[in-house]
This record gives C-alpha cells, structure tokens and sequence, in this order.
C-alpha cells in the first residue's frame, strides 16, 4: 500500500514541474502567391520592445495579418487587436499572440473594413498596456 501511494504521490509531482518557458520561434509561412497585398507595416515598441514586419493580404473572402521576423518581450494574455488607433476603445480581436518570435499569421473575414481599423496592436489584455503597435499604409 505504501509502494502505491508513494507511486502516486511521484507521478503528481512529475505533473507539477514548471515548464520550459523560453519562447520558441514559430514558422508558420503564409502562402501569399495566390493573395494581393493591401497593407503592410513595421511594428513600433511601446512599453515594451517589439518589432517585425505586418503584411495584409486579400484572398477571396478572407483577410489575412501575416507577422514576419517578429519579436516580443513576454506577457501575459497577449492578444492581436486591429483597431482604429493605438488605444483599446475600438478594437477588433483576432486572437492570442501565437508565439514570442518568427513567423505567423491570422485569418479572418473580410467583413472587417481595414480602412478603418488600419492599426495592429500586440496588447497585454490582462493588465491593459500596449507592447507595441503598427499602421497599416
């Protein structure tokens, strides 16, 4: 009985050990060869350093936010916002931050009119600050 509990008791454990939490880099490529670029911008640091290239692509219906050699500080709950300046007010979420570094994009529908919401902004949800920002031109 003794050999079972302490069994249990190291398998718990084994659960708990804390996790590797360096970033690793994604690459996950879009294929833009059968898209057409809109929009593109380079992300500016604000509170804290961010940088990569933002490409936004039409490809039927569907929009797509390409983040290239992209690099972030990490954060709690970051989240992809398009809005319409570099303040939270008027937001359109596309999801959490996928990765710290490298290459990823989101889809989403067209529906959302780019024009208007021409900011990307890497945004700490949890205690709402800006990590950084770019607009789309």
């Amino acid at each position: 009985m003794k050999i079972f509990l302490g069994t249990i008791l190291l398998l718990l454990f084994s659960f708990c050990k804390k996790k590797d939490t360096k970033p690793k880099p994604l690459n996950e490529l879009f294929d833009a060869s059968q898209s057409t670029l809109i929009k593109q911008g380079s992300l500016n640091s604000n509170a804290h350093s961010v940088s990569g290239t933002i490409k936004l692509y039409k490809t039927g219906g569907l929009k797509t936010l390409s983040f290239e050699n992209f690099s972030s500080e990490s954060g709690p709950d970051l989240k992809v916002y398009l809005s319409t300046s570099t303040g939270n007010n008027d937001v359109k979420e596309l999801g959490a931050l996928k990765a710290n570094a490298g290459n990823f994009y989101y889809q989403f529908d067209s529906s959302i009119k780019t024009t208007t919401y021409n900011y990307v902004l890497v945004w700490c949800k949890q205690y709402s600050v800006l990590f950084g920002n770019t607009k789309l031109q």
